[in-house]
């Protein structure tokens, strides 16, 4: 029988009987036996004793054979083998994944909103190495930590980019997705090209999405960096800093409607300062003249402080590159124009009954896509002193695709026309090396509230402490994050959370042990391979090889070029507005009326003592506001103090920006 031959005394076992008896142990048992039947450095005798105490059932006796008899006879390499043994039984595997959509069945119809992140290793029906896709779709967003030079780009950004066809804006580092990319996003929509200091250039004034006070304050705390321990400053900066936005939209002629035009404000002589002074408060719009009451009032010391904090975080809008591609827009360049497109695309097709975006015609030309992509690109070594001007890029297509995204699904709900559902995508933004960007509160609300918007982020860190210094609520910030993938930490503090996050299993000695330790997630092991955390399932997936290795992918690409071009289709740049605008003479004004009543004294009379009546009516205290003004709104007209009990008390000082 059977057990008279595993265990020394009996006849020839039935093989199917035995198969049997191995299948009905867990897996960390399957791997023991395993490991003890695979070595030869083990007595027969322990051998024998050893399968008795397991297939009995006695868990308790085969770990004490393990660990007094078996064990000192392993090799090195063995006993690491089994202190590893079951763990894979805490890995998914693909049939867990079908529910969840990460694992799509042959047969099913194929989601258009589906990322391809890494894959199983498996084996097909007749026997051969084969490899089961993994996807994400639907609602959500991914984080991916890893460090600089791991592949992060060529393993998951560039391979998505050339697959997913919906709208996407990429923060493009090294141009390297550009250049591999673009010629393919070409058939799916629009291209631009955001980068300073080359001569094919796209251009994108970001003033010319602010329409109102409400936009001009996003723009101005995209602007300002946190710098001081003091809150004062930063509020105090991004109030003025509003206030001028405002002012210039307002109040300039189009072409100086730019942020040269804003930095030229904050380096005015006095005269310029008190001639803006006076328009803003004859302004009609209520806020500005609140805000030439408050430049008036303040202390000359405290606006100089102020000023001067501006300008040393706004230096970088002075820059020729930066001017030369931040004074006008490139025509069709902005998230309304691209989200509403793109909609009457997808839900026109949806009318139709057939799949949106690019197709190829019987004639064999091609019908391009309204799925427009946009690249900033930005050298890594410029990134620190582009800091401020890629927040506001950012922030501003992310602020008007979450209020477009919102427009249009009203819109199409309203539809009766369009069916239930509906083949669509969401609008990506790739943002690589987000924590250089600095602290953004636009990033942390959307990935809160932006689910349901159509709106997919993908962020990208080198660590979990680059994350957390710029981020306080990190912790929550990856927890809005659906999936996350983590591969190749070379740090101690990333390794630990990525342990901790996939929490500990039962070990082959009946206490406990990391499903994979931080040594294990560092070391050669897991080289080739990424941890994917998403809808409770813990992944370990084998990377794709990056583009540059990928011998496959690269014989698709060149396959493509050669069957559709690689031209890529720019829309034409506009003329760059005046790098260093002059003040303007202001119309209204003309500069002979006083110069031909200079010698007449009764004029001169009547005109000082008008000055005096309007000095008299500016210190008076101003009308209550009909409406309700919130904390963060620079509408708030400071209180003139008439006789005061206290010395004056000197503003905090101001940040040390040499430190």
């Amino acid at each position: 029988m059977v057990w008279g031959n595993w265990f020394g005394n009996g006849r020839k076992s039935d093989p199917e009987l035995l198969q049997e008896m191995f299948a009905s142990l867990d897996r960390m048992w399957r791997d023991a036996v395993r490991v003890v039947e695979g070595s030869s450095n083990i007595d027969s005798v322990d051998r024998i004793t050893f399968r008795k105490a397991v297939y009995s059932g006695d868990q308790e006796e085969a770990r004490r054979v393990l660990r007094r008899v078996v064990f000192p006879q392993l090799s090195e390499e063995e006993r690491e083998r089994l202190r590893y043994a079951g763990q894979s039984e805490s890995w998914a595997k693909a049939e867990d994944l079908v529910g969840s959509g990460i694992v799509i069945p042959k047969n099913a119809p194929f989601p258009m909103d589906a990322l391809e992140l890494a894959y199983l290793p498996t084996f097909d029906g007749n026997g051969e190495r084969a490899r089961e896709p993994l996807w994400f779709q639907g609602e959500g967003h991914l984080l991916t930590v890893a460090p600089t030079g791991s592949g992060k780009g060529q393993r998951f950004i560039l391979r998505t980019l050339l697959e997913f066809e919906g709208p996407a804006i990429v923060l493009d580092p090294k141009g390297e997705n550009y250049k591999a990319t673009a010629w393919r996003r070409n058939l799916f929509g629009q291209v631009f090209k955001w980068a300073p200091g080359e001569p094919d250039s796209d251009c994108y004034n970001p003033l010319d999405r602010v329409k109102g006070w409400d936009d001009a304050r996003l723009l101005a705390e995209l602007l300002v960096i946190p710098q001081s321990k003091e809150p004062f400053w930063d509020d105090a900066a991004r109030d003025l800093l509003t206030g001028l936005i405002f002012y210039v939209q307002r109040r300039r002629p189009p072409g100086r409607r730019n942020m040269r035009e804003v930095c030229r404000l904050l380096a005015m002589s006095k005269a310029d300062l008190n001639d803006m002074i006076e328009d803003l408060q004859a302004a009609e719009d209520e806020r500005l003249r609140e805000l030439g009451n408050i430049i008036e009032t303040q202390s000359e010391a405290l606006r100089a402080s102020i000023a001067t904090s501006l300008r040393t975080q706004l230096a970088i809008w002075r820059s020729d590159d930066v001017m030369a591609v931040t004074s006008t827009s490139t025509p069709g360049w902005s998230v309304e124009d691209i989200l509403v497109r793109d909609n009457i695309s997808v839900t026109f097709a949806a009318k139709e009954g057939r799949a949106p975006g690019w197709h190829q015609r019987q004639d064999g030309g091609v019908t391009r896509g309204s799925a427009a992509t946009i690249y900033l690109v930005v050298s890594p070594e410029r990134m620190s002193a582009m800091r401020s001007v890629m927040r506001v890029l950012l922030g501003q297509h992310l602020g008007e695709a979450i209020r477009v995204r919102k427009m249009l699904d009203e819109g199409n709900a309203e539809d009766k026309n369009l069916p239930e559902r509906y083949l669509d995508w969401p609008m990506m933004f790739y943002l690589d090396e987000l924590p250089q960007l600095g602290y953004m509160r636009i990033i942390e609300d959307a990935v809160a509230i932006t689910r349901s918007y159509r709106i997919r982020l993908w962020l990208f860190t080198q660590d979990m402490a680059q994350l957390e210094e710029v981020y306080p609520k990190w912790r929550s910030l990856i927890a809005n994050c659906r999936c996350q993938i983590y591969f190749r930490p070379n740090d101690k503090n990333t390794a630990d959370h990525i342990a901790d996050r996939l929490g500990k299993r039962k070990d082959i000695w009946g206490g406990e042990d990391w499903v994979a330790s931080p040594q294990q997630l560092m070391g050669q092991e897991f080289r080739d391979e990424c941890v994917i955390v998403q809808d409770g399932h813990l992944i370990r997936a084998t990377m794709y090889d990056p583009f540059y290795a990928n011998d496959e992918l690269r014989a698709w690409v060149k396959t493509k070029k050669a069957e559709f071009g690689d031209e890529v289709i720019r829309a034409p740049r506009p003329e760059a507005a005046p790098p260093a605008p002059e003040p303007e003479p202001e119309p209204e004004e003309p500069p002979t009326a006083d110069a031909d009543l200079a010698g007449d004294a009764e004029y001169q009379a009547e005109l000082a003592a008008l000055q005096a009546r309007m000095r008299a009516r500016k210190t008076a205290a101003p009308p209550a506001s009909p409406t309700s003004i919130g904390r963060d709104e620079i509408t708030r007209t400071p209180e003139r103090p008439v006789e005061s009990s206290e010395p004056p008390r000197r503003p905090p000082a101001p940040p040390n920006f040499d430190e």
